[in-house]
C-alpha cells in the first residue's frame, strides 16, 4: 500500500492532490508551534480599568472564536501577542480563540503562535473531543503543558496550509454573518410579538 496514501486527507485542493502529492507530515505540536502556558497574576491586582493589560483566564473570556476583554490586571506575568490562538486548559478544555490584542495569560489558558490553518486544526481537534479524552478521570477537568506539546498533528506544506486556512476562515465569516441576521429576526419577531399580541 502506498504510505503517501495514508497521510492524505480525502479531499483536497486540486493543486494539491493526484498521486505525486506531498503528503502531511506527523508532529508533535509542541514542536511546530511556540506555547506558553498561562500564569495568573495576584487576584489583588485585577482590575476594571482598561486602560490596564487585558487577562485572559479562560473559555469565559472568549466568544465566537475570539477574545472578550472582561477583565484587566496591572501585574504582567505570561503573555500573548495580537494574532495570537489562546487554547483553554482547565474546565471546559479545548476552547480555542483568537486575540485581537496583547493580553496576559491566566493559568486556565495557553498562548500559541500559530497561523488560521493550526486555528482549524485546533479546532477540530476540541469538536472530536481530543482534549476531553486526555482530561478524563481527573477531579478537575485539565490538560498539562505536555498534553499539549506533545498531542500530535498532520502539517501539510505552508502552501496548502493558507489554502486551508483562509477557506475556512471564509466559513466562519458566512456563517458570523448569517448568525447575525438570524439574531436580528429573533429580535424583530419578539418585538413585533409584543406590540401585535395582547
Amino acid at each position: 500500500m502506498n504510505k503517501n496514501k495514508i497521510r492524505q486527507p480525502k479531499i483536497r485542493f486540486k493543486e494539491f492532490s493526484g498521486e505525486n502529492a506531498d503528503s502531511w507530515e506527523q508532529r508533535k505540536l509542541g514542536d511546530a508551534v511556540q506555547i506558553t502556558m498561562g500564569q495568573s497574576p495576584d487576584s489583588a491586582n485585577y482590575t476594571d480599568n482598561p486602560e490596564d493589560n487585558i487577562l485572559v483566564q479562560g473559555n469565559a473570556d472568549m466568544r465566537n472564536g475570539h477574545v472578550v476583554p472582561r477583565v484587566w490586571t496591572t501585574q504582567v506575568t505570561k503573555t500573548a501577542e495580537k494574532g495570537d490562538l489562546i487554547l483553554s486548559v482547565r474546565a471546559p478544555v479545548g476552547d480555542v480563540g483568537k486575540t485581537d490584542y496583547d493580553v496576559v495569560l491566566g493559568r486556565g489558558v495557553a498562548g500559541i503562535k500559530g497561523n488560521e490553518f493550526v486555528f482549524q486544526m485546533l479546532s477540530k481537534m476540541n469538536s472530536d473531543n481530543y482534549w476531553r479524552k486526555l482530561s478524563t478521570g481527573s477531579t478537575f477537568e485539565s490538560i498539562n503543558s505536555n498534553d499539549i506539546k506533545d498531542a500530535h498533528i498532520k502539517l501539510p506544506n505552508i502552501e496548502e496550509q493558507e489554502q486551508l486556512g483562509e477557506f475556512f476562515s471564509k466559513v466562519d465569516t458566512t456563517i458570523t454573518l448569517h448568525q447575525r441576521k438570524i439574531d436580528d429576526y429573533k429580535k424583530l419577531k419578539k418585538t413585533m410579538l409584543s406590540k401585535m399580541f395582547i
